[in-house]
């Protein structure tokens, strides 16, 4: 058995995927876990009002988010890993792609400012927005699609951590009274321009890359055909951002904060979750045999972590300060959405699309997604936070389902015609 494990890790491709998964965990579980760490303490000093209000300004930016990423931390990372190897087409796919999301972060500003000024409810706290603006730009432009394409995520890795740490340490410093939450934006968005700025000198430097001019037709044909991707990263926005947002704007920023706080610690398992799925991915676009075995033990060991996050839960939301009606059963019914995630990760990311299978993951995206933002407002009226959990988990069962249904399908087409 060591022997064995001895001659996997001195396989250069398995001691590839695996510096690649710890520098991606690394990097993932820092933007997850410090925000995670400060979480307590903002809830004390800032109150669960204005928490609730960075809560409500961060659903607004994931819809433009969504829109700036436009599916390239899919589609881009897929063209870069087949062509890594040729320094011109990297070069040519990279300055495509960056120009690509630098028009979609015009277009964003454009219509995200005057949403901004005229809505009243945003208005009551027009700082914070705006400032959170800078966390748009930076996500923009932050090449997280190279790094995987080209499976080498160290060297950003370290470079987000000093970032981050100091956010963190910012945070901590400077945030001292109720009125102090606008520099929470204010740290966060400057921490992403950092790191940004930080990548793409990293990739220029020690890459060779060049940034070379892409004309308009070539952005244009950048967007039809990243459209179906497109459609699968920004559709689940219609059930999973939005029942985030209108808890706010229903409910109040107090129950944002609450049902933000909440979904924080189950965002632990979906930053996991991600790491495993963002760093599977090349891989198994170059090994698709190796499918069977990944998705087996990696189901076997979610089910595991999820069950333990079940039995410890009250003891993290007792430190955090999260206590409210309901608040365990909200908990169980978002743990519940997660697996389901999970199967989508798995079966649509993973198999589907690293296949070429985009359009049947859009349509399944798209059927759940629908559903799930028109049950959004009626359940959350209704139900409160208890309907806006429950939504939740409606679009993420529809979305794993549907997705173990298609691979289940193609893939005993593949085994028949073999």
């Amino acid at each position: 058995m060591i022997s064995k494990v001895r001659t996997m890790l001195r396989n250069k491709d398995t001691s590839q995927l695996l510096k690649n998964f710890f520098s991606l965990a690394v990097l993932k579980l820092v933007n997850a876990v410090l925000p995670f760490v400060t979480l307590p303490y903002l809830i004390k000093v800032l109150g669960i009002q204005q928490y609730g209000a960075i809560v409500l300004a961060l659903s607004l930016m994931a819809y433009f988010q969504a829109v700036t990423d436009y599916g390239f931390n899919l589609s881009a990372t897929r063209e870069i890993a087949r062509h890594r190897a040729n320094k011109r087409q990297l070069s040519f796919i990279y300055s495509k792609t960056i120009i690509t999301k630098m028009y979609l972060l015009l277009f964003s500003l454009a219509v995200l400012v005057p949403i901004i000024l005229l809505v009243p409810q945003f208005k009551e706290d027009l700082l914070v927005y705006l400032l959170m603006c800078l966390m748009l730009i930076g996500q923009t432009l932050f090449p997280e699609w190279f790094f995987r394409g080209v499976e080498r995520m160290g060297y950003i890795t370290v470079l987000n951590l000093i970032v981050k740490l100091s956010f963190t340490i910012g945070v901590f410093i400077l945030i001292k009274a109720p009125q102090d939450y606008w520099i929470y934006p204010f740290l966060l968005g400057i921490s992403y321009i950092i790191v940004s700025l930080i990548s793409h000198y990293i990739i220029i430097s020690k890459f060779n890359l060049k940034l070379i001019f892409v004309g308009i037709k070539r952005v244009k044909k950048t967007l039809r055909i990243g459209f179906p991707l497109f459609i699968n990263q920004f559709v689940p926005n219609l059930f999973n951002n939005t029942t985030n947002f209108l808890v706010g704007m229903i409910l109040g920023k107090a129950s944002a904060g609450y049902f933000g706080a909440t979904r924080q610690v189950v965002q632990l398992l979906t930053v996991f979750n991600s790491v495993v799925s963002g760093v599977a991915f090349p891989y198994l676009i170059r090994y698709k045999e190796k499918f069977d075995i990944f998705s087996k033990y990696y189901l076997i060991l979610i089910a595991a972590i999820s069950v333990f996050l079940l039995v410890v839960h009250q003891y993290i939301f007792d430190i955090i300060g999260i206590k409210y009606s309901f608040d365990s059963e909200v908990f169980y019914i978002l743990i519940a959405g997660f697996l389901a995630i999970v199967f989508y990760s798995v079966y649509s990311t993973n198999y589907l699309i690293s296949r070429g299978y985009d359009k049947i993951v859009m349509r399944i995206t798209i059927i759940a997604s629908t559903i799930g933002f028109i049950l959004s407002f009626p359940l959350i009226y209704k139900f409160g936070l208890l309907g806006g959990a429950t939504n939740i988990f409606i679009g993420q069962l529809i979305l794993g389902s549907g997705s173990y249904f298609y691979f289940k399908k193609i893939n005993e087409g593949v085994k028949h015609e073999s």
